[in-house]
């Protein structure tokens, strides 16, 4: 951390210098404009972005895991358009392989030593990218509802786990913009709370699809089955309200239902575990809409 020393212009305005490699770094030059956002009693400059952000690297590893993490990890931050040199296209199918699962990212270029990877889907917020997992997650609670009376199959599950993968990875690359562009600690509140939802709904497919696949069905299971589906539906309408009092019910709700869980556990033989694991990721989604929603309300 350095220190500036604030200036007087002209009589009236107040000026400080900004240091001379945070101004190489960001390519700026006179008479460029940069942004400055109030953050409380801070103030943040931020350097002019491209409306599209493009990125050149190089991979320095070429396993397909790597790799993977590699695309993941540069999309979450908001690369629209990743161009990767230096690149053995034999390995096309394999990038293809690796970005399959990003929302919008396709290969729409390819030379003898180079790929250009580029977001074709810009018109999600976070708040859509957050519902539409919701949805799928709820699509989960009813086919595996259904694999019981055979009506569907673990397969059906396993793709919308995957969407739901899909969704949740494009609900983090809204959020990391959205906290580039944060301005307020209001902002900066609501981007946790979409960060964490979003995680809570991604683990809560992970568990859904986990009963699809290797658990015992018994009477009792299935009725407390029930009773998370509809916990879920209320979780989900209390996040987007953001009331206290809804929030609150439902984590007295969510209390009662994992009392009944552990309660099964004591007499029949069914698997609990991802029925609990469930049933506390919702409390968990009630308990951070509840301290987002006093935070608001104490800071309004």
């Amino acid at each position: 951390m350095e220190k500036r020393k604030l200036q007087v212009v002209g009589g009236s305005s107040y000026m400080i210098s900004l240091p001379k490699d945070w101004v190489k770094r960001n390519n700026l030059k006179r008479g460029d404009e940069v942004l400055l956002l109030e953050f409380d009693r801070s103030l943040k400059i931020i350097p002019p972005r491209n409306s599209e952000n493009r990125i050149t690297v190089r991979l320095p590893k070429m396993d397909e895991g790597y790799m993977k993490n590699f695309f993941y990890s540069l999309y979450i931050q908001g690369a629209d358009e990743i161009i990767v040199e230096n690149v053995d296209v034999n390995l096309i199918d394999k990038i293809r392989e690796c970005i399959k699962n990003l929302v919008g990212m396709e290969v729409i270029d390819v030379d003898s030593n180079r790929v250009v990877i580029k977001c074709l889907t810009t018109s999600f917020n976070v708040k859509e990218a957050i519902r539409r997992l919701c949805q799928i997650v709820f699509d989960m609670f009813e086919n595996v509802e259904l694999i019981s009376s055979n009506k569907t199959t673990s397969e059906t599950v396993e793709k919308l786990e995957e969407d739901a993968d899909r969704f949740y990875i494009l609900a983090l690359r809204m959020i990391y913009k959205n906290v580039f562009e944060s301005s307020s600690i209001d902002d900066l509140v609501v981007n946790i709370e979409s960060r964490a939802i979003a995680k809570l709904l991604e683990e809560i497919a992970d568990s859904l699809y986990d009963i699809s696949t290797d658990y015992y069905f018994c009477s009792e299971f299935f009725e407390i089955f029930r009773n998370l589906k509809k916990l879920f539906n209320i979780a989900v309408d209390v996040y987007f309200k953001g009331d206290t009092i809804m929030s609150r019910n439902l984590i007295d709700m969510a209390n009662t239902v994992e009392a009944c869980i552990l309660a099964l556990k004591e007499k029949s033989y069914c698997e609990i575990g991802p029925l609990l694991e469930i049933c506390r990721y919702i409390k968990s989604m009630g308990e951070m809409t509840f301290n987002t929603a006093v935070c608001k309300e104490v800071r309004s």
